[in-house]
């Protein structure tokens, strides 16, 4: 008499189409938004090494280069050096001693055009190989820590 059976309302049914849109709407954000697309950077050849252990070298100069509150320092024979006057020191003593291998022990902090540049300096100046020691220092730690 009243057919309020017609206004109950209707059972919705789910359909496919909106959630295979979601889908690729997913992947693109996923993809796009990350670094596997495209990193920018720096590609290095590195030597392969059989073993962990470093080479032996008749000569090893070494060469620390840390960050300290917000400025980078470079160690080199008992003096603390920027980039510009370790190229003037190096061209003053007249390059870098015959075999010789120059070690870079870095902290995580130095930023990687700072070592690209002395890598580039210490070819410049006739070492035959350049290695590079990293360390992994946290904030706050480290021979200047407070």
């Amino acid at each position: 008499m009243l057919k309020l059976e017609a206004e109950l309302p209707k059972r919705a049914r789910l359909s496919f189409w909106p959630f295979l849109d979601l889908c690729v709407i997913g992947m693109f954000f996923v993809l796009f938004s990350s670094k596997f697309v495209m990193a920018p950077g720096l590609t290095l050849a590195l030597p392969k090494v059989e073993s962990s252990q470093v080479a032996i070298a008749p000569i090893y100069e070494i060469v620390t280069v840390t960050e300290v509150k917000g400025e980078e320092m470079i160690f080199f024979q008992d003096s603390v050096l920027n980039l510009d006057s370790l190229e003037k020191l190096l061209v003053k003593r007249g390059g870098a001693p015959e075999g010789a291998t120059l070690l870079v022990k870095a902290d995580i902090a130095v930023s990687m055009k700072t070592l690209s540049s002395l890598s580039q300096l210490a070819i410049d100046a006739g070492y035959l190989k350049v290695q590079l020691a990293t360390d992994d220092r946290r904030p706050g730690e480290g021979a200047f820590a407070n």
